[in-house]
């Protein structure tokens, strides 16, 4: 499992569910989240982290955002090398199937589908984790 201290961006459109997103964290222990609330802004906390003392180790972001989509910043975010393997999971809703394949394709570590509860998250953030750490 990621440690307490792993440094969580947190990408959402709606400031309801990023507050939502972050509370969870928050209650399974992860204190260290920042938020952004689309791409644009992501990728510029992204880069201004990773020349830092706390850089990001994880990004949890919604599928559906407007302007690029989730599955847009994924691709960006894999199309850097020093981010290639930055554990991303996917928010995301039932019906959205079609693009979860896609981003399996595109190197997604793991999927949460709304609505989530702690448990189910904290299940996904153990995939994620497990992907990226087969040897733990």
């Amino acid at each position: 499992m990621f440690p307490k201290h792993t440094h969580i961006l947190v990408v959402d459109d709606s400031l309801n569910l990023r507050r939502i997103i972050v509370d969870t964290l928050n209650r399974i222990g992860f204190m260290k989240v920042v938020t952004a609330e689309d791409a644009h802004e992501a990728m510029g906390v992204l880069t201004f982290h990773a020349d830092g003392a706390t850089p990001i180790n994880l990004i949890l972001s919604d599928l559906n955002m407007p302007g690029p989509s989730g599955l847009d910043f994924l691709k960006q975010v894999r199309g850097i090398e020093r981010f290639q393997t930055l554990p991303f999971i996917l928010v995301t809703t039932e019906s959205e199937k079609g693009a979860v394949i896609e981003a399996a394709m595109s190197g997604v570590s793991a999927y949460v589908v709304k609505p989530f509860t702690g448990e189910t998250l904290t299940k996904r953030l153990q995939e994620a984790w497990r992907k990226h750490h087969p040897e733990d």
